[in-house]
């Protein structure tokens, strides 16, 4: 006597279950026969017709996590980069800075003790250093915008002042007047300069 198989019908939510495990690649026909009570068959003839694949979803999962590795180290690399480029300025802009107010301390104690043409003499390097700010200021701007810096979530306070701008006649004169030298060089970093020009002398 022969035994009618009984005909399993899954609802939709069943056979999207089904249809999810074989995409994932962990499971077999034979497995899923068990699992859901449907013929292998009958599985196989349901994923063809849905051209569903076994192992569709782990390799698009490997896909979408390669993607996100390699974006996440290129990402890296530029959050490094830009670091790098901002410490640079940085340091340039500090050397530039420290350089000008040694000009204007030592103008200002020649000015102090009588000397003539105190700041004359060094009006030239001022006005050099203040150009250097600038042109300074101006590579900055490029590489920012090449490196889209402004994409990036940093402190405003953080990026160096750059643009000094040139003195006027009035600002010159004004510092030609000053009574008392002002010694600005405590805070700076000018050690290594003054032993360089004690060994020139």
């Amino acid at each position: 006597m022969t035994v009618k198989e009984e005909k399993l019908r899954l609802s939709a939510a069943k056979w999207a279950e089904a249809e999810a495990a074989w995409s994932s690649g962990e499971f077999s026909l034979s497995q899923l026969e068990e699992r859901f009570g449907v013929r292998r068959e009958t599985l196989s003839r349901h994923f063809k017709k849905r051209k569903i694949e076994k192992g569709t979803d782990a390799v698009g999962k490997l896909v979408r996590d390669s993607i996100k590795s390699e974006a996440e180290i290129r990402a890296k690399e530029r959050t490094a980069l830009i670091e790098e480029r901002r410490g640079k300025y940085d340091r340039f802009a500090f050397n530039i800075a420290a350089l000008l107010m040694r000009e204007v301390t030592e103008g200002s104690k020649a000015a102090a003790t009588g000397a003539e043409a105190a700041f004359a003499k060094r009006e030239g390097n001022i006005k050099a250093l203040q150009r250097a700010s600038i042109t300074l200021g101006k590579c900055f701007e490029v590489s920012s915008k090449a490196l889209n810096m402004d994409k990036v979530d940093v402190e405003e306070d953080d990026l160096p002042a750059l643009m000094f701008g040139e003195l006027t006649q009035g600002q010159v004169a004004e510092l030609r007047k000053a009574e008392e030298p002002v010694d600005l060089t405590e805070d700076l970093d000018l050690e290594d300069e003054d032993s360089a020009e004690d060994g020139d002398e």
